[in-house]
């Protein structure tokens, strides 16, 4: 007896249906690949009750005569390719013609569509998986797919489908991907009857990003426009202050095609290295090209994952792309007091289906515009970077400075005994008058709103601005001469001077190895001790002496130069921890054990610093590639603008 089957047609279309469309926004992403192929510039997609009971794609493309429109419900029938060579070549979104005919064997399929020059369209209709009939119909030019019931003879699979509003947001989310990619084509989401999203179409990437964000995210980002051995990179990198707690809004295009890629997500988070805190994910949006001869698109049925030639190409193209884009901008914390922290974070959200923005086709203006100068005099303070801290009235130590100097301040302690504070007159508010006049507006002087400053500008400013005190011996206190109050954090800037200072050394590969005056143990598992004897050598080239003393006990003998040693147990076991259990590289590692020893050999929050030690510090500061966040993420400097200040005040409204 023969155990080997032939399946039937209705069989073998429902498991590949099972493979192909997954939930409605499967069914949804199919269809508009379709119209995209079409050469579709306007898309309408509309949906009821989460795209189980309606979904409808019509689009204004080239459209098909009868017979196509026969032939698309054929397993493996495509306008896309038409032999092996050609799928290394693609140019079209759709290629494996199982689209149409695994919808149409979970759901009930109608399908009309009229070319440009042609009298009268065809209408289709399948149910099942069986043909019903085709039909003349008087339609515009283009294409209608509408799917009906989806999973209706499936009973199986539609138990797994979710909520209806749950497969409606899938859907928009999808949308809005497209409308990100495709800035050519306007796109229309309808959902239960009313419209929640829509795109101009107007070929402008920020008019995009409007429409599916809004202005507060547009603000936030900054356009990629990069090319590099042949890769274009081109997309929007947002800024770390509106990170996400997952990788939901890292959203890659490959060719235009929606993807997911962990290579590519590597390069993001390593050039976000600092920026942002522990368990965030930056706010990228990537539209990549690439030589499609480089690129396979056909290892997943969905279509969902390419497969490069040469990845680490890919990686050095991303990387170098978002590295250059964010080193040219200020990231000081421009702070308001206007919004509540719930505020502040939800303004970074995305729109819900209920408050999506629908925009003209006019191109969006710049998300800023620099508000105009005070006609408040300027001062020079250049020449006041030092000052007299309250705190340190007694004579100042000298200091001599010589062309040796280190980068990074020397922090002395400072005397123990406590300042004679100022004497201030007796008040007696009482007697105070009650009939002090009323402070007029129009009486204030001029103040500006914070306008958001390039890179050269921010530096600048921390070297020309006026310390005027330090806040909890923690924060230190400036002035900047466009009458902005600027908060920086002693601890975050120390530790980031050092931390680069070591990470150069690394870089450059100066290892220096210094021996221990008495040997360092550590206790470890039995895993963690072969992974280090496995790797003794990679160890062994950055500074690491190592043996082994039994009973999973280690004796680090020499550590790397830039290691402090009082540091050692725990630089060393937060490296390998880092190495062995999160994917890290043997230099990723290292580099991270350097930020904790950077953290712990920096000067801490309460101790006193000599304005001598803040300017040195400023102005080391000013000299790094990032000096607005700490190696773990931390903002180091702060903003606040006179307006703000004066709004708390009620001086103006």
């Amino acid at each position: 007896m023969s155990r080997i089957h032939i399946l039937d047609t209705a069989t073998s279309n429902a498991i590949a249906a099972g493979e192909v469309i997954e939930r409605p926004m499967s069914i949804v992403k199919e269809l508009m690949e379709n119209s995209l192929d079409a050469g579709a510039t306007q898309i309408t997609v509309e949906i009821q009750d989460g795209g189980i009971r309606l979904i409808r794609v019509r689009d204004n493309g080239c459209g098909m005569d009868e017979e196509d429109a026969k032939a698309s419900f054929i397993v493996h029938a495509t306008s896309k390719i038409r032999t092996l060579d050609e799928l290394f070549s693609l140019h079209s979104m759709g290629f494996r013609g199982e689209a149409l005919a695994s919808i149409a064997a979970a759901s009930r399929v109608t399908l009309s569509t009229k070319e440009p020059m042609a009298e009268k369209g065809t209408c289709v209709k399948y149910e099942g998986g069986q043909f019903i009939s085709c039909e003349p119909i008087g339609m515009p030019s283009g294409t209608t797919v509408e799917v009906r019931d989806l999973f209706y003879n499936l009973p199986a699979r539609f138990k797994f489908l979710k909520k209806d509003q749950t497969e409606a947001n899938y859907i928009q989310v999808l949308v809005e991907r497209f409308i990100l990619c495709h800035t050519d084509v306007s796109f229309k989401f309808i959902k239960n009857g009313k419209t929640v999203l829509q795109s101009p179409g107007n070929c402008d990437p920020q008019s995009a990003l409007y429409s599916v964000y809004g202005k507060e995210i547009v603000s936030s980002c900054r356009p990629i426009d990069s090319s590099i051995d042949g890769i274009t990179v081109k997309g929007f990198a947002g800024l770390p202050n509106i990170s996400r707690a997952s990788r939901s809004e890292q959203i890659i295009f490959v060719n235009q095609r929606l993807i997911r890629s962990k290579t590519i997500t590597s390069a993001i988070d390593a050039a976000y290295t600092n920026m942002l805190m522990k368990g965030k994910y930056a706010f990228v949006i990537l539209d990549i090209y690439i030589p499609s001869q480089d690129l396979d698109v056909n290892v997943h049925p969905q279509k969902a994952e390419v497969r490069f030639s040469n990845e680490s190409m890919i990686y050095r193209a991303v990387y170098h792309a978002l590295v250059n884009t964010l080193s040219q901008e200020a990231m000081s914390v421009d702070y308001s007091f206007g919004k509540s922290a719930s505020e502040k974070s939800s303004s970074s959200e995305v729109p819900s289906a209920q408050t999506a923005p629908t925009v003209s086709a006019a191109p969006v203006s710049k998300p800023y515009s620099p508000a105009p100068k005070s006609d408040a005099p300027k001062t020079d303070y250049s020449k006041n970077i030092g000052f007299q801290n309250l705190y340190f009235n007694e004579p100042k130590p000298e200091y001599s400075v010589s062309d040796t100097t280190p980068k990074a301040p020397v922090i002395s302690t400072p005397a123990t005994s406590e300042p004679s504070m100022p004497e201030l007159p007796d008040v007696n508010l009482s007697s105070a008058p009650s009939d002090i006049p009323e402070i007029q507006n129009e009486s204030l002087p001029q103040v500006q709103e914070l306008v958001p400053q390039s890179r050269e500008e921010s530096l600048h400013e921390l070297v020309s601005s006026r310390v005027i005190g330090t806040l909890f011996d923690t924060y230190i206190l400036m002035e900047s001469p466009d009458r902005t109050l600027i908060m920086v954090d002693q601890h975050a800037a120390h530790e980031k001077v050092l931390y680069e200072k070591l990470v150069a050394m690394e870089m450059e590969k100066k290892v220096v190895s210094q021996p221990l005056l008495a040997p360092a143990v550590v206790s470890m598992s039995r895993s963690d001790i072969n992974f280090i004897e496995e790797h003794e050598q990679e160890l062994s080239e950055i500074g690491f002496e190592i043996s082994s003393l039994g009973d999973n006990e280690l004796a680090i003998r020499s550590v790397p130069a830039q290691i402090d040693p009082q540091n050692v147990s725990s630089a060393f076991i937060d490296m390998v921890d880092e190495w062995m259990n999160a994917s890290k590289t043997r230099n990723d590692a290292l580099i991270l054990s350097l930020a904790t020893s950077a953290c712990k050999a920096a000067v801490k929050g309460h101790d006193k610093l000599h304005d001598i030690e803040i300017k040195g510090l400023l102005e080391d500061l000013s000299k790094l590639n990032d000096p607005y966040h700490c190696p773990h993420g931390r903002p180091i400097v702060i903003r606040l603008s006179e307006k703000e200040i004066e709004k708390e005040f009620k001086r103006i409204v």
